[in-house]
């Protein structure tokens, strides 16, 4: 139901219109994931840059946030807070 895609090269020295239209799908740097719903726009998008991107389908269910990803991403602490003294 949805697009997972993921920039997989640089956008750097090519044509001003690719530019715009990885950038018109949210994505700013390389290794960047994003998912749309799939619509006939997304994937004319996508066909425009699909040597620069990586897609694949996903189900509604698979669906992350910016900020859930973020969560994912982060390492674990490493220790836990048994008794404050304050």
């Amino acid at each position: 139901t949805h697009f997972r895609i993921t920039l997989k090269r640089s956008t750097i020295g090519l044509p001003e219109r690719l530019r715009g239209t990885v950038a018109s799908l949210g994505l700013r740097r390389r290794l960047q994931t994003v998912y749309y719903r799939h619509t006939p726009e997304m994937a004319g998008k996508i066909l425009s840059v699909k040597e620069l991107v990586e897609v694949q389908n996903v189900p509604a269910s698979a669906v992350r946030t910016q900020e859930e990803q973020r969560k994912e991403r982060k390492p674990p602490r490493g220790f836990t807070v048994v008794k404050s003294m304050l």
